[in-house]
């Protein structure tokens, strides 16, 4: 039996896998484990906002891949590492961003500046500024974003009330758009 005396994990977990598979057995292994999920990804995050989200994501993915799920393994260990996972790749993510506009665009050591390097590093910074300012609008927020302030695509897709694809999408095109205006 499990905590609320009615149903363990394992007649959960078979409901849940059997044909139609049993939405009230989905509904009552979301109220039973979503608080605990929320707090282990929380502890890590460190964003009570993002992991909501990583928690809801943890959920509709056992609904998705619900009759992909062995009915002999621990519904809560399965839980656990599916969080673990998410936030390991959000930081992974986060990490792979720091990477600012400006380190591309190397301004001239102290020591060996002439007039003409900083001549040169200030007009490629003007005309990079011209190009990320004549970006359409969301892509040059998104852009922004990414590059100035450092934010991963989830966070910039929370904010903005995007998916995380359209965020990567605008982002790619941006660097498309920077390269051939460069070259």
């Amino acid at each position: 039996m499990s905590q609320d005396g009615k149903y363990s994990d394992e007649k959960l977990l078979a409901d849940l896998l059997q044909g139609g598979a049993d939405i009230e057995a989905y509904e009552r292994i979301f109220h039973r484990y979503y608080p605990m999920v929320l707090h282990f990804v929380k502890g890590m995050l460190k964003d009570d906002v993002m992991a909501e989200d990583v928690a809801q994501n943890i959920f509709m993915k056992l609904w998705i891949h619900r009759f992909s799920l062995n009915k002999e393994q621990s519904l809560k260990n399965y839980l656990c590492v599916m969080a673990r996972n998410e936030v390991i790749n959000i930081l992974k993510s986060k990490r792979n961003k720091t990477v600012t506009l400006r380190s591309q665009v190397p301004e001239p050591q102290t020591s060996e500046r002439t007039v003409e390097d900083w001549y040169s590093y200030m007009e490629t910074n003007a005309l990079l500024q011209s190009d990320i300012e004549a970006m359409p609008p969301q892509r040059r927020t998104v852009f922004k974003m990414s590059r100035y302030e450092h934010l991963s695509n989830m966070e910039i897709a929370i904010r903005l009330n995007l998916s995380v694809r359209t965020v990567e999408k605008h982002i790619e095109l941006a660097l498309k758009d920077l390269r051939k205006s460069m070259s």
